[in-house]
């Protein structure tokens, strides 16, 4: 079957390529719209636009186009700032000259080199963030002198060090204490002891049990109830988190706490391990041994141990209740006045030792919590040499801001991974409105996560950002 295909009576004879092809008023407004337009982006591209420089063969640094971006008008010369510079890689930059220019309406012209040469300072920005990341991983400025020492041909004074790590504390401090962290609601809480010019002083933190964030970690003089009140009270950020629950080493210490109107809605888990610590040295003092941990235990007390620990590998609160039952029927009242007080200290603590059997969310030891707080001990002079609070402080968000970068990703790859199972789980089975529900749910808040990382990624990118050729 053939088409009939006519002539078109009014043949292309050009081809429209502008709005002003139809009507001569219109081409005269399109034309003042464009001038308009073009001014417009011309002189914001001027004041936008990166200064461009040249380098003779007399370590001259000068302007390409000495005009001033303020007033378009030509820049004289005015004087010349001799200049080191210490790179990225190692490399010294020695004997620049830097040429000066001045402004007839402005006055003295203020140039803008980037990081290349940075302004008040001969190190570049990427050979402070990379002193930054050494300090804040535990290494001492006087060891971060060395390492540059070896594998550089330059080495940072301290002052200097300490300086390009203070200039990070407040930025930080604000991203940490605000940020809104994916945290469960359960979290550990650990004391860290230090000595700050010369006087005891502790580190408090507090640490998601799920997805590892750091809520909180800072600097105490004391442990009292106020303190850790204050503390408790800091990490909620503004309210935006609820403490359902804390995993804490001796929940008997802070007990009054939990008892007040104010945080008597917290679920309390005391750490086992750190109890069972505690009970293997009681029974070994009963037994007459003191701190002789090493030696055999004698009868009764080697059956006593066995019975008691036994409790705590019990799966559910009733059969760990009836394995202590059975300990008191076997030994209370049958040994000695010490032992009656064990078993009579392991029934009081029982409801906070055996809570996590009860609520899942919590958990029955805070070791984990202890080994992230290790990266708070490995900086040495953390616990000898600090001499004020805003010291200790300034060390401990930096550790903090490093870990919850890490944390942020690790938990952003989590929830990728669980969309990317449930889209094979909807592709298997297409007419379940569940899954999509979560899927939807999840999609939500990797969004807001991301977000909140963003913040994280702002102060990172700024302090911390660091060039792979600089660390070969």
């Amino acid at each position: 079957m053939s088409a009939i295909i006519g002539k078109n009576p009014t043949p292309i004879k050009s081809i429209q390529t502008n709005i002003y092809d139809f009507s001569w008023i219109l081409k005269s407004y399109c034309y003042a719209l464009e001038k308009r337009l073009k001014n417009k982006k011309i002189k914001k591209d001027f004041h936008d636009l990166e200064e461009q420089f040249g380098l003779n063969s007399q370590n001259f640094i000068q302007l390409r186009d000495p005009i001033c971006k303020k007033h378009q008008t030509r820049l004289s010369k005015n004087g010349v700032n001799k200049r080191k510079v210490f790179a990225e890689g190692g490399w010294i930059l020695k004997n620049l000259k830097l040429q000066r220019y001045r402004c007839k309406k402005c006055g003295e012209y203020k140039l803008n080199y980037g990081d290349f040469i940075p302004r008040l300072s001969n190190y570049q920005e990427k050979v402070k963030a990379r002193a930054r990341h050494l300090f804040f991983i535990g290494t001492t400025p006087s060891r971060i002198i060395k390492i540059f020492r070896l594998f550089y041909n330059f080495a940072p004074s301290e002052s200097s060090i300490r300086n390009w790590v203070k200039e990070t504390y407040e930025p930080i401090r604000e991203v940490v204490e605000t940020t809104t962290l994916p945290i469960s609601g359960y979290f550990g809480y650990d004391e860290i002891h230090t000595r700050t010019n010369g006087k005891r002083a502790y580190i408090l933190s507090l640490v998601d049990l799920w997805d590892g964030f750091y809520v909180n970690a800072e600097f105490s003089p004391d442990r009292d109830n106020g303190s850790i009140k204050q503390f408790l009270s800091k990490a909620k950020h503004r309210g935006k988190i609820k403490l359902k629950g804390l995993v804490m080493d001796g929940s008997n210490t802070y007990g009054g706490i939990f008892k007040s109107w104010r945080y008597k809605y917290i679920k309390v888990q005391r750490c086992q391990t750190h109890y069972k610590k505690n009970l293997n040295e009681a029974i070994y003092r009963a037994a007459g041994l003191g701190m002789k941990l090493k030696k055999d235990l004698q009868e009764p007390y080697k059956e006593l141990k066995k019975a008691l620990f036994a409790v705590f590998n019990r799966s559910t609160l009733f059969r760990a209740l009836i394995q202590l039952s059975q300990a008191e029927t076997r030994f209370y009242g049958k040994i000695s006045g010490k032992v009656d007080k064990i078993i009579d200290h392991l029934y009081k603590h029982f409801p906070n030792l055996f809570r996590y059997l009860i609520d899942h969310q919590l958990k029955h030891t805070n070791n984990a919590v202890e080994r992230m707080n290790l990266n708070l001990q490995r900086y040495p002079t953390l616990k000898t040499c600090m001499k004020t609070a805003e010291g200790v402080n300034c060390v401990v968000k930096g550790i903090v801001f490093i870990h919850n970068y890490d944390a942020f990703q690790t938990y952003i790859s989590k929830i990728e991974k669980k969309i990317l199972n449930l889209d094979q789980d909807i592709t298997n089975f297409p007419d379940d409105r569940e899954l999509k529900k979560i899927k939807r749910g999840l999609a939500i808040h990797l969004h807001w996560v991301r977000k909140f990382f963003q913040n994280y990624h702002n102060i990172y990118d700024r302090y911390f950002k660091l060039d792979l050729k600089f660390l070969r």
